[in-house]
């Protein structure tokens, strides 16, 4: 018996290597370069062909396919009950999975009077099934030997020097200043012990709170494993200016010091998108959950709730700055100088805020572009103008009051200001020189993800937990930071920058299991600068920003994830409803992405406003031929696609109303299919949704539109 046992574990991890993505790369419709992690699925596949001519052959096709169908089905219901408990530690799922493969040969075994060789294709297949599992499976990229291959592609951007002499501005994106000199503290000096498995999360914010009180300071973590969040609802904050987190290297200058999330940090009550990350600034400034910016003139109490199984529902209230100073006078585009009431009360940071003037939202219309028509769906937008909303708001730097009327700006102004949007500046409280480096960042996530859950196979919390409840590195209301020479892996969220400047991201490397969101540039990001950058795994929504995220720029960054599996640069539209959509943004130098993508809820889009530009870059994975503009929400979908998410969305409406019939289900469905049809756009037409955006120099198979 355990020799059929092994013989059908063996089965299911052959299984396992056969990523049918890859063999899609066989109809050569995809812009991608093979490598060696590609030869696995090949190798496998064509030994699972044999096995099946094998057993077809010496058993009979009924048998086989029989017992293939019987073993999916048993092995689909072990994975759902798997991804019920969820474990956390990589041998509970694989010893799970070796329990099934037991009982499930012992059962065929008794059925059918077979020897074990005769089941060889049905385990084959269960691997087949987990590998490429709709739902997500816990840890299985942990026996996939692609996930092993380094893939290596020469980039050569030389293709493009001097081509057609478009020359970005870069020089106010990152940081801007180096900060004093700090004193360095061992973490060891506060009772941290490098390796120990207890968990030191207060020890560890004892030592942080412990050198911001006294001005600020490098905390040292030696070589070792630092355990935090063991007993869940916990995180590291960093609320105080001029703090360092830095850990030791080797010669090489290798992280050698690892912090390691062990529970999820998700709060699903409100706002979940929100919720603490391993390592959070500004907590006490802006707690997690909340949102910060300007708000309506004339707020309505609305209450939002997107679709999704994992949003409880938005009651709208953000937390506000104070006001400084109106503005008196109109400025340009590229100037620094700003009129204004009183300078007495302007701070250092501020928030450059205007307001749509007319209730057919004369702002919001000039921020998207005069030539976009607002759809009946974007309510966010439509809103605007209504209950005047400050659509653009700014975050910057004051660099000096000139005299009692007049300041002079850090950077020159991105956008004229215009008198006829009732400009004003809100002082913006932040912490300044903060730095993480040197660290390698970990978690004990068991890699169950699949983008906002499915109602038929998650719970609202497991849902919330792969999309919101990992999380790495969030900078916040941070100005003139950086995050230098980090590892992080096996997180859903590795890095946000939400409310800060002038942060400089540089020499990260992200992998690990595959995730929600890569790096994201939330609500009032401005002037970021993210280079040196490289992902070796997949994310639901890779690089990009949502809200007034104005002037960043995204360099010298890599996909190279050995496994086919392809990614697109993501805008995700207004956030908070105030706000709106990114603008003025730049991606240079950047290999692998493949579409340029529209996201978020359909109530939020458009997803992006004007001036976001794509400079010398390199696309990949993209279909040959296919527009590089997408917008998802707008997509048309085909019979199938279409019937499942209809499906899909009344089973989500079911859970959240608690009203089950077979009558509201019918109605569900129909409300969806007839809601996709009205709102669906050629592909074609989708870059219109990024207004007058620019792409100068990219390689691509695919077709720009511009």
């Amino acid at each position: 018996m355990l020799h059929a046992v092994a013989i059908a574990f063996i089965s299911l991890l052959a299984g396992l290597q056969i990523n049918l993505r890859e063999l899609r790369l066989l109809t050569l419709k995809y812009n991608y370069r093979p490598s060696w992690a590609q030869l696995p699925a090949l190798v496998f596949a064509v030994l699972f062909l044999a096995i099946l001519g094998f057993a077809i052959a010496r058993f009979s096709l009924i048998l086989t396919l029989t017992t293939c169908l019987a073993t999916i089905v048993v092995c689909a219901v072990c994975e759902w009950v798997l991804a019920r408990i969820n474990p956390h530690c990589v041998w509970a799922s694989w010893i799970f999975r070796l329990v099934f493969a037991g009982i499930t040969i012992a059962l065929l075994s008794l059925l059918f009077s077979q020897p074990a060789t005769a089941f060889l294709p049905a385990f084959v297949c269960a691997g087949i099934y987990i590998r490429n599992c709709p739902f997500g499976a816990a840890h299985v990229k942990n026996l996939c030997i692609e996930t092993y291959v380094k893939r290596r592609v020469k980039v050569d951007f030389s293709c493009f020097e001097n081509d057609e002499g478009f020359k970005p501005e870069t020089k106010f994106a990152g940081r801007q200043t180096a900060g004093k000199a700090l004193q360095r503290f061992d973490i060891r000096s506060f009772g941290v012990k490098p390796g120990a498995r207890q968990d030191q999360t207060e020890a560890i914010q004892k030592a942080i709170d412990s050198i911001g009180q006294q001005g600020g300071g490098i905390l040292f973590f030696p070589k070792g494993r630092y355990n935090i969040n063991k007993r869940g609802n916990a995180f590291l904050q960093i609320n105080f200016s001029n703090i360092t987190i830095e850990g030791e290297t080797d010669p090489q200058g290798r992280p050698l010091a690892t912090i390691v999330c062990c529970r999820p940090t998700v709060r699903g009550h409100k706002n979940p998108w929100l919720s603490p990350f391993m390592i959070t600034t500004g907590e006490r400034l802006q707690p997690s959950n909340e949102f910060w910016g300007a708000d309506f003139k004339r707020k309505k109490k609305t209450f939002m709730q997107s679709n999704s199984l994992s949003d409880p529902g938005s009651d709208g209230q953000i937390l506000t700055p104070d006001f400084a100073t109106t503005i008196t006078a109109p400025s340009k585009k590229g100037e620094t100088i700003l009129r204004v009431a009183d300078t007495s009360r302007v701070g250092k940071y501020v928030l450059l805020a205007l307001y749509n003037t007319s209730a057919d939202g004369n702002l919001i219309r000039d921020i998207l572009g005069d030539d976009l028509t607002l759809r009946q769906e974007w309510t966010i937008a439509r809103r605007a103008g209504e209950e005047e909303a400050p659509s653009y708001q700014w975050l910057t730097e004051v660099k000096r009051a000139v005299d009692k009327q007049t300041i002079e700006l850090a950077r020159p102004l991105l956008r004229d200001i215009d008198m006829l949007y009732a400009p004003v500046l809100f002082n913006a409280g932040m912490l300044e020189n903060i730095t993480i480096r040197n660290l390698r960042l970990t978690s004990k996530w068991s890699g169950l993800f699949r983008h906002h859950g499915f109602p038929l196979y998650f719970s609202i919390r497991q849902t919330q937990e792969m999309d919101y409840g990992w999380n790495a590195v969030n900078i916040k209301r941070v100005a003139n930071g950086s995050v230098d020479n980090v590892v992080i892996k096996n997180f859903t969220n590795p890095l946000y920058i939400t409310d800060s400047r002038n942060i400089t991201v540089d020499s990260v490397r992200i992998g690990g299991f595959d995730g929600h969101q890569g790096i994201k540039l939330y609500c009032h990001a401005c002037d970021n600068l993210l280079r040196n950058i490289v992902f070796t795994s997949h994310f639901a929504d890779m690089a990009g920003g949502e809200g007034n995220a104005y002037g960043n720029v995204f360099a010298d960054i890599r996909y190279l994830n050995p496994e086919f599996n392809p990614v697109d640069y993501d805008f995700h539209g207004f956030a908070p409803p105030p706000a709106s959509p990114p603008a003025d943004n730049l991606f240079t130098r950047i290999y692998g992405f493949r579409y340029m993508k529209h996201a978020g809820a359909i109530t939020h889009l458009p997803s992006a406003a004007q001036g976001n530009t794509w400079f010398q870059t390199i696309t990949e994975g993209e279909r040959r031929g296919e527009y590089l503009f997408y917008n998802m929400t707008h997509r048309q979908k085909g019979t199938l696609l279409r019937l499942v998410t209809a499906v899909g969305y009344a089973v989500a409406i079911m859970q959240k109303t608690k009203r089950v019939s077979l009558k509201s289900f019918r109605e569900n469905v129909k409300a969806k299919l007839r809601d996709m049809d009205e709102v669906c756009v050629a592909r074609s037409r989708h870059a219109r949704f990024i207004p007058k955006s620019k792409v100068v120099a990219i390689k691509t198979t695919g077709k720009s539109q511009f």
